[in-house]
């Protein structure tokens, strides 16, 4: 069994060197293999002059895939082309991994060999000096296959798309991709919007093994500076639905509202009318209504709060917006 671990890198001068140690300190067990594709997205740091001196030709496992700036979204999106594993993974170079992350998450896929996508339950967060479980899913819905409806729970958590690996071929067959509007933060949000939709089978590991590290170079720090990029982001992911037939955009807007309301949230300062003309250009008039499938009381009620919101900004007289 071979997974391809995709590490999109951007200016990462200062974690790279950890990264590939992490990456290099894997182990596999009989008959799993990895392969680690490095996407160098065009930095403008000595990221690639490092990379390039940790002496990484001599380790078969290793590709280095230097391209001009174009996102996030294209460079993990090239990586799962390039590769030729039976799953795809994604490794941020800012984050740890235990030595065991991808043997174990193979020794599951070998005994639930139906899982489109198999993930651990949790996710562990450094901010500073203090370390913390970011989420834990509760320990009944792991180790037997699910579907999107079964454990709803786990599509309202933190994304982390890197916290597993999925079927490489589940992935190309439903055309699922990230979006690649340059720019733009939470491509990682738009991609498990996709997932959601096709319905994959997942599989949900009891363990946690990954370490999400906080920083102020993170990409969704700066989405305030980035609101009309967001904007396309979420517009490309709109019409990835749409020439696919779905109608029902509820669990769609129900993370676009949750992902805008955090951008406010996180930016008190922030343009709030610019925020709510994106959310009504993006809300379904007939979809404002319904619930997602996802909902708690308290998110209805913020649903209901986006909606209100969105809909009276329409009705408003012209001279009262913003321009």
């Amino acid at each position: 069994m071979l997974v391809s671990v995709v590490v999109p890198v951007y200016n990462r001068e200062k974690f790279i060197s950890v990264a590939v140690a992490c990456l290099k300190n894997q182990i596999c067990r009989d008959g799993q293999h990895l392969e680690f594709i490095l996407i160098n997205d065009g930095s403008t740091d000595r990221t690639l002059e490092i990379i390039l001196s940790l002496g990484l030709e001599s380790d078969s496992r290793f590709k280095i895939v230097n391209i001009e700036n174009q996102g996030y979204g294209h460079a993990c999106n090239l990586g799962f082309e390039l590769s030729s594993g039976d799953y795809v993974s994604v490794f941020e170079p800012d984050d740890q991994i235990d030595n065991d992350f991808y043997s174990t998450l193979m020794d599951y896929a070998k005994k639930f060999p139906d899982a489109d996508v198999l993930r651990y339950r949790g996710l562990l967060q450094i901010s500073g000096n203090t370390k913390k479980t970011l989420y834990a899913w509760k320990s009944k819905i792991t180790n037997r296959l699910l579907d999107v409806l079964s454990a709803p729970r786990i599509w309202k958590s933190h994304t982390s798309v890197f916290n597993g690996m999925y079927s490489r071929k589940f992935i190309m067959d439903n055309g699922i991709k990230f979006c690649e509007t340059p720019l733009a933060s939470y491509q990682d949000v738009t991609f498990m919007v996709s997932l959601y939709y096709m319905n994959p089978r997942i599989l949900i590991i009891d363990d946690i093994k990954y370490t999400y590290v906080c920083h102020d170079g993170q990409s969704v720090k700066c989405a305030s500076d980035r609101l009309q990029y967001v904007f396309k982001n979420w517009l490309e992911e709109k019409k990835w639905l749409s020439e696919r037939g779905i109608a029902d955009f509820s669990f769609f807007n129900y993370r676009m509202v949750r992902q805008y309301r955090g951008i406010l949230k996180g930016n008190p300062d922030i343009d709030r009318d610019t925020v709510m003309r994106s959310v009504r250009r993006l809300l379904r008039n007939r979809c404002i209504r319904k619930f997602p499938p996802v909902a708690t009381l308290r998110e209805r009620v913020l649903w209901y709060y986006f909606s209100l919101k969105a809909r009276r900004f329409r009705k408003a007289p012209r001279k009262n917006r913003s321009k």
